[in-house]
């Protein structure tokens, strides 16, 4: 009498040698490295910067508020494209922040120690205290 396997030995001997023709045409692949995440420093305005002078007659006539800027830091640390974004209520301070700014050269947002140009919002409050 011939020899026969039993339905589980010729079930697990075909899953055996499957899984060996699956196995033959693999090849372990090594994973890329894993980069560090990038180290961004944002821009700052350093102490020299000079604040707003008050327009002339605004502060006698009482006028106070928060103008809120927005502008563009470029990588040498010149702004560039600032505007009003949040008015004071008085169209002559928001200007004179926003030409005091423009004279401000920034420390650029850095990525990875390399200088970037960055978008920065900012609120300059004027108080006639």
């Amino acid at each position: 009498m011939p020899y026969r396997l039993s339905p589980f030995s010729a079930s697990s001997l075909l899953a055996s040698a499957c899984l060996a023709t699956l196995l033959a045409g693999c090849h372990t692949v090594t994973p890329a490295p894993i980069s560090a995440p990038a180290v961004r420093v944002p821009a700052s305005m350093p102490a020299g910067c000079a604040p707003p002078a008050w327009p002339s007659g605004e502060k006698r006539r009482g006028a106070q508020g928060r103008v809120t800027l927005h502008f563009t830091v470029q990588a040498d640390g010149k702004v560039s494209e600032a505007a009003v974004i949040r008015s004071s209520g008085y169209p002559a301070l928001d200007e004179a922040a926003r030409d005091a700014l423009a004279k401000c050269v920034f420390q650029p947002e850095t990525l990875d120690g390399k200088p970037v140009t960055s978008k920065v919002i900012m609120p300059y409050q004027w108080s006639n205290e």
